[in-house]
């Protein structure tokens, strides 16, 4: 049920966000490469946003993912986050913001728990790029059509154009997640 809600808020939030901009379902679909379809099930809360659509969005909109996700943006350029941070199930991750002080937008840190065998889901895309660090488990990260296996203490830094997506086999995955917008067009990442 918390689940739910939380969804549902990330909707309202997105809704927030849209309207606040001035922007119509079909002007943000055009800027964040997402449908006018599935932008209308996000904001009514129907399905659960993927870190790569939160992330497209946010672009789109000018706003941190964190903002997204109910942060509250004000304060001064330093932002500090507790282990336990309040964490949103998306997908079969479980994403935690570890970033985003007021003002920041060149980048987005995130800890994010991959359960073992969810459900697949399409590949990600995005402008700029990502690294992650395997925190523990064992982390499978398919990449431009090849699998790759990471152990916790290893790490990846790719150009996030290409498809990519995340996997845990036996056991979860906890992973650090950092994705940086490429500096000449801040307009999109992720999906």
């Amino acid at each position: 049920m918390a689940t739910n809600s939380a969804l549902a808020n990330v909707g309202d939030r997105l809704r927030a966000g849209r309207e606040q901009r001035g922007l119509t379902l079909d002007q943000l679909s055009e800027l964040s490469g997402l449908s006018k379809a599935h932008l209308s099930r996000l904001e009514s809360g129907e399905r659960q946003p993927s870190i790569a659509a939160l992330l497209d969005l946010s672009s789109a909109l000018g706003l941190r993912m964190s903002e997204l996700l109910g942060e509250d943006p004000g304060g001064t350029p330093l932002s500090l986050h507790a282990p336990d941070e309040t964490r949103h199930d998306a997908g079969g991750l479980s994403i935690a913001p570890c970033s985003g002080y007021a003002g920041s937008r060149a980048l987005e840190a995130l800890r994010v728990t991959v359960e073992p065998n969810r459900e697949p889901a399409a590949p990600a895309r995005h402008r700029g790029e990502e690294w992650l660090y395997v925190l523990s488990g064992t982390l499978e990260l398919e990449y431009a059509d090849q699998l790759y296996e990471l152990r916790a203490g290893m790490s990846a830094h790719f150009d996030a154009d290409r498809p990519h997506r995340l996997n845990a086999r036996k056991r979860p995955a906890e992973i650090l997640l950092v994705a940086a917008e490429e500096t000449t067009d801040l307009r999109a990442i992720h999906r």
